[in-house]
């Protein structure tokens, strides 16, 4: 089941004003279909909502290669099978196989970002036999158990519903030994954006619905993949300020690598308008700093205890 309270950093008003529309989502009902809001995150970065996803890669890139780099900076990718779930554009699966991996599985459940994701490869001139693509569902992954060395989930955790049924799923498809290592958006990541994105929010439209993002801590993190079984886990936080031109531009970088995706709730005839009020309000406000607020985990896959005397037994015997 979804969290119901917003778990971001938030001015007292804005967040005890979600919190009370969440509450009458938990009582309606919408607040507990996260196969619904699943569906409209997909079709915001499908660009249904706006056209700004299409600006993804030339708005976040260098943003989203700093964060990467930190996640996969200290893992062995090399003759690694790899699932990089929630892909996106391809920037963490392109550094992996700069790295070395055997085998790289793409997923997304966006075919815009798949395709996009397809094609930077394919331009790269890697193989069509080291990759595949797959638009899926994180928690409903198309991989058999224990397929996979290394999963990687990349800043995608906050904007899925059922956090610890995606972190078990990722734990199955893992051999044993294997590592799971994802990046995830920390309360406190982009709340000025958030912050004034939710004061012109048209509450005709919006209020009484849960809003479907779930940042979360580092003692958060180490719960899931305790509970997912997991051994030998580490956190780390970092913070940083993003800084901009002007207020158009951060929110230009907030649209595009969001694709606006709450906007579902508006009539489409409106979408723009609403769209261009915001942009405005950003810029009126001079809002020129976005905070960054990443946390990394890695977690491996535990070794049956058999499989371990065994593995004890054969390096025993190759010694002798």
């Amino acid at each position: 089941m979804p969290t119901l309270f917003w778990t971001g950093k938030l001015s007292l008003p804005v967040k005890l004003m979600i919190n009370m529309g969440n509450t009458i989502a938990w009582i309606t009902g919408n607040a507990r279909n996260s196969s619904a809001m699943k569906e409209k995150m997909k079709n915001g970065y499908n660009g249904k909502y706006s056209d700004y996803i299409h600006k993804y890669d030339e708005m976040g890139l260098s943003h989203y290669t700093k964060i990467t780099k930190k996640l996969i900076e200290k893992l062995d990718c090399g003759g690694k099978e790899i699932v990089d779930v929630g892909c996106g554009t391809g920037i963490l699966s392109l550094i992996a196989l700069e790295k070395g991996a055997a085998q790289l599985a793409c997923v997304d459940m966006s075919k815009l970002m798949l395709d996009k994701c397809k094609k930077k490869i394919i331009s790269e001139g890697y193989s069509d036999h080291l990759i595949s693509f797959h638009e899926t569902d994180a928690e409903r992954l198309p991989f058999d158990d224990n397929t996979y060395d290394l999963a990687v989930l990349n800043m995608v955790l906050g904007m899925i519903p059922n956090q610890q049924a995606t972190i078990t799923e990722l734990t199955r498809v893992l051999r044993p030994g294997g590592t799971i290592a994802l990046s995830a958006h920390g309360p406190a990541h982009m709340m000025e954006a958030i912050e004034v994105s939710v004061k012109t929010m048209n509450m005709r439209y919006f209020f009484g619905h849960r809003m479907e993002f779930w940042p979360r801590d580092e003692n958060e993190l180490k719960s899931f993949f305790t509970n997912a079984g997991l051994d030998n886990i580490h956190t780390e936080r970092l913070t940083w300020i993003d800084e901009f031109g002007n207020g158009s531009e951060v929110f230009d970088f907030f649209a595009s690598t969001s694709g606006l995706w709450w906007n579902h709730r508006l009539p489409p005839e409106i979408r723009d308008k609403e769209t261009e009020k915001t942009r405005a309000h950003f810029q009126s406000k001079n809002v020129t700093e976005i905070t960054s607020d990443v946390v990394f985990a890695l977690g491996s896959k535990k070794i049956a205890s058999h499989n371990k005397a065994n593995a004890a037994d054969a390096k025993n015997r190759a010694v002798d």
